[in-house]
């Protein structure tokens, strides 16, 4: 193997084992077709099959299941490559064994790390690192590919920081993407901090707990028939009962391969009946792209799509946006542009998102009359569940039939349990319904089922919202009047909470963006969009 000579002194830096260290452990063997580190087999291919793999996820799973996928993979790779070095390095410090995964990471090719810091804390489980990522495989073979990317593309290796490090602590260390090649910065940065020093109830950490790690939970090994039948029929049993109320609206829409507007209250389904329209459309083919509305890379993404809409054969694409009414205006005439070509040709198709009914976003005046009624054609409005009552049994059983549940959960309602979970309030809908049926199932013995008690229990476990809902209650009395004698609008009400807000967080845009939920570039933007 040749090595650069100006390269030499690095392969001795740092802690044990260093480059060199593992190079002396690797073997080949080419009359045998076996490449090996200290025992392990390992494989040389190109850099393109993993680009490969990506490309070919994305377009059968769409984008946010890619990324759960590939995640999931690295986060093995990672686990699995902390227990090699412990193992193969039995004596080693722990921090050498810990900071081993940066070595590991570049002896195969993946990436050039550099360590801005690298805070550590083992006995009391505490972290905090920062690192540059350069030459990132994933994000060159991206850009190569495809151009600038919108959001970050190192899937694979934040998994895989996040499995390694984690097998030193005993609690999830998980690594973010913060800045990514593929999207034009000089180098990707990664940030590491446990699960509490993101914030628990932190998106992407809520995405990587509940999605990337959910699978790792051991499942009984089912028959090949067994296994198929239940993938392509308990989903679309779950996807029948949510939609039933609207499903005749939802076929209309989508013979005619119009755009939509589905409202309703958050989890009631707004997300799934986008999804069932873009997979109806476009046969289950093309990519679907979920933004909120004043995401501020919104509008790289619709001129992109503007592009490929021209393009003859182009695969079928479908722009969710999630509180349409947030779009800027100048946003807005974009998307009358991208929504309005021939339905007979289009190959984009856009969805607007909603908690505020047609009424009520007409009232506001936020979104143009255009834009409002070229997407409201057939507005879609997904009921809550306590207008389905009905439905809820139904709705129960679909949730822990396709459920992964853990493999000691109960799986069976008795009548009574049934009963109950239809007489409760359900305030947040089916997220809501099926956490409570996750908690009961754990709660029960799987051989009785899920009883009364079960249920009872896990709404007495439930977070607490009834405080919360009076208080809102109380501001509804307040701001209910102003808005009956159109004196104020949801947006003047929106620009008043912001600006107030700053004012009383002395101006402190940080302090006052957490108080309001937000980031403080999506505070930033909303500010300027306003003034």
């Amino acid at each position: 193997m040749k090595i650069n000579d100006d390269q030499k002194e690095f392969l001795e830096r740092g802690g044990r084992p260093t480059l060199g260290d593992l190079l002396e452990k690797m073997k080949f063997s080419p009359a045998d077709g076996n490449i090996r580190l200290s025992g392990a087999r390992m494989i040389l291919q190109r850099a393109s099959v993993g680009a490969d793999i990506q490309d070919q996820l994305v377009k059968q799973l769409g984008a946010h299941d890619a990324q759960v996928f590939l995640m999931r993979l690295g986060y093995r790779a990672g686990r699995e490559d902390a227990d090699f070095i412990k193992e193969n390095w039995p004596n080693l410090e722990i921090g050498d064994a810990f900071t081993a995964g940066t070595r590991l990471h570049m002896l195969t090719g993946t990436v050039r790390v550099e360590t801005m810091f690298n805070d550590f804390d083992f006995r009391n489980d505490r972290y905090a690192s920062e690192f540059l990522w350069h030459d990132s495989v994933e994000a060159v073979e991206y850009q190569r590919r495809h151009g600038r990317a919108l959001t970050s593309v190192c899937w694979t290796q934040t998994g895989y920081a996040t499995g390694y490090a984690s097998q030193f602590f005993r609690k999830l260390v998980l690594f973010k993407e913060v800045h990514c090649a593929a999207m034009g910065h000089k180098s990707c940065r990664v940030l590491g901090k446990t699960t509490e020093g993101w914030g628990i109830n932190d998106p992407y950490v809520q995405m990587f707990m509940n999605e990337v790690l959910h699978n790792n939970i051991s499942t009984p090994v089912r028959s090949k028939s067994t296994a198929s039948s239940t993938k392509s029929t308990a989903p679309q049993n779950y996807i029948e009962k949510v939609l039933g109320p609207v499903q005749s609206q939802l076929d209309k829409l989508a013979q005619a391969r119009l755009p939509a507007l589905i409202t309703g209250a958050c989890g009631t389904g707004r997300a799934l009946a986008a999804q069932w329209l873009h997979d109806q459309v476009f046969s289950g083919q093309g990519t679907l792209e979920s933004h909120a509305g004043s995401h501020p890379d919104l509008s790289d993404l619709i001129d992109k799509l503007e592009k490929s809409a021209d393009r003859r054969h182009s695969q079928g694409q479908t722009l969710v946006i999630e509180n349409i009414e947030d779009v800027p205006a100048h946003l807005q005439d974009k998307l009358i542009r991208l929504s309005h070509f021939d339905a007979r040709r289009a190959s984009v198709l856009v969805i607007g998102l909603s908690t505020q009914t047609l009424a009520q976003l007409s009232k506001s005046k936020r979104l143009s009359p255009t834009l409002l009624h070229g997407i409201g054609v057939l507005p879609i409005e997904m009921p809550p569940l306590s207008a389905r009552k009905a439905d809820i049994p139904r709705l129960a059983q679909c949730m822990l039939d396709q459920a992964p549940l853990n493999a000691q959960g109960a799986k069976h309602l008795s009548d009574a349990a049934t009963g109950r979970l239809a007489q409760a309030a359900w305030p947040d809908n089916l997220p809501e319904l099926r956490a409570t049926l996750h908690r009961a199932s754990l709660l029960a013995d799987a051989t009785l089922g899920i009883s009364v008690q079960n249920i009872t229990e896990a709404l007495d476990h439930a977070p607490c919202i009834s405080e919360a809902n009076v208080a809102l209650d109380d501001i509804w009395a307040v701001i209910d009047p102003a808005f009956a004698q159109l004196d104020m609008t949801i947006d003047e009400l929106n620009t008043f909470l912001y600006r107030r807000t700053v004012e009383v967080s002395n101006g402190n845009l940080s302090e006052a963006a957490r108080k309001l939920g937000l980031s403080r570039a999506q505070l930033a933007y909303r500010l300027r969009s306003k003034s």
